[in-house]
């Protein structure tokens, strides 16, 4: 990637998100390469767009700062598999703008986040589908709400050295299934790499129905929701060296039957939640050479599964406690029908409650050399049902990490056949 232009400088002079996108649009019309954002504050009116095969850097001191959101009801019933909206104040809105369309029915995923295209009276234009009914009767509302970064079927991209700042003066909230500080949906082989994102109403870092994601080194804190979320099926992804503390959520929250990631080197402190939560389906992850203190719930959460919950999980060399600030909950839980967990060689510090409890009904569950307050661990550390547990390292633990998925691993996701893995790109 040669092609190298400058935000902030020549053609794409300016502060405001629209110079970003010329300047990232250019490049990928280009077949790819690098935008440079000068040092500077870029007023945000919608996300930048990634593009297949652009990395954005940023100089000491760039960030994109959202601007704060205006809203309206809706004037009409909108409907699914369409790309328009009619609102009853139209004259807060105009192309160029992100928004996001909802109602009391929908949430999640069946909210819709779009750029404005268009507009024609007071008809506006999206450019991408509605994905549910919304209703006046039903509180329907358009709001500029919108990621800082979103990533829709981008590949081979990545976003180094900006500050993401979701403005303290915002007073409107974006669900994580939807939106976050740095958002991405349906992408292959990006990476997040030395960002910085504070103050966004909702999570910091998003990614849904994705494979092969990195995210290295950043700075997640002050946020409203959780600090990593993982989720949707997302497959093959690292989570090394980052810092996700004072969130109002759980510092990395592994969402549904997203696999095969390894989560190490993490700072998860100070959150509003656990430090991790596992749950329905987030199995074969490598939990290793973290620090996980402080959070108000446990240090590492396994979610009670309805069918398959969080198996094969290894949870080693991590430094854990003193959480559960006020809820003199266990450091980590073990619900009944987990198997295949391994946690081994840890530092627990307990805060209300017991370095570990495991539950009644677990299989294949291992605890071994770890060191509680000080001490080799005892049978007295474990709360609940230590005798379903064994007490020394399995003879074969299965393998774990984005190397162990098959390469037909994603289908899931449409993907009949993953490349091989490759933790450099």
């Amino acid at each position: 990637m040669s092609n190298i232009v400058t935000v902030g400088a020549g053609e794409f002079e300016g502060d405001t998100g629209e110079a970003l996108q010329r300047a990232v649009d250019k490049v990928a019309a280009g077949g790819g390469g690098t935008v440079e954002v000068k040092a500077g504050t870029y007023q945000m009116q919608d996300a930048l767009h990634l593009r297949s095969r652009v990395r954005i850097v940023g100089e000491p001191g760039a960030v994109l700062l959202k601007k704060p959101s205006v809203s309206s009801l809706l004037a009409d019933y909108l409907g699914y598999g369409h790309y328009e909206f009619t609102v009853e104040e139209p004259d807060k809105f105009r192309p160029g703008i992100g928004v996001h369309v909802g109602d009391n029915r929908s949430g999640g995923f069946y909210d819709t986040v779009a750029t404005i295209t268009g507009r024609k009276g007071d008809l506006f234009f999206i450019d991408r589908m509605l994905n549910h009914d919304y209703h006046p009767s039903q509180n329907g509302r358009v709001t500029t709400l919108f990621s800082l970064i979103d990533g829709w079927n981008a590949s081979d991209a990545s976003v180094e050295n900006l500050v993401l700042d979701g403005n303290p003066d915002e007073t409107q909230t974006l669900n994580g299934c939807r939106g976050g500080g740095a958002f991405l949906l349906l992408c292959r082989r990006v990476r997040l790499q030395n960002i910085e994102v504070r103050h966004f109403k909702g999570d910091a870092v998003s990614f849904q129905q994705c494979a092969d994601i990195i995210v290295r080194g950043c700075h997640l804190h002050d946020n409203t929701g959780g600090g990593l979320h993982p989720g949707s099926g997302s497959v093959r992804y690292l989570l090394e060296e980052n810092h996700s503390h004072d969130n109002g959520g759980h510092g990395l929250f592994y969402c549904l039957r997203t696999t095969h990631s390894v989560c190490a080197g993490n700072r998860l402190e100070g959150n509003g939640a656990a430090g991790i939560s596992i749950g329905e389906r987030d199995t074969d992850h490598l939990i290793r050479g973290n620090t996980i203190t402080g959070n108000r719930r446990q240090g590492i959460e396994f979610r009670k599964p309805f069918a398959h919950g969080g198996d094969r999980v290894r949870i080693e060399n991590n430094n854990i406690g003193p959480n559960c600030c006020g809820e003199g909950e266990d450091e980590i839980t073990i619900p009944a029908g987990l198997e295949d967990i391994h946690i081994v060689q840890n530092t627990f510090h307990p805060g209300g409650g017991k370095a570990i409890r495991i539950e009644c009904g677990v299989r294949r569950v291992s605890v071994a050399e770890n060191f509680v307050s000080g001490h080799p661990q005892e049978p007295s550390d474990i709360a609940g049902s230590p005798e379903t547990a064994t007490f020394t390292a399995p003879d074969c633990f299965p393998p774990l990490g984005p190397e162990s998925l098959p390469l037909d691993g994603a289908r899931h996701l449409a993907i009949e056949k993953l490349p091989v893995w490759e933790a450099g790109f």
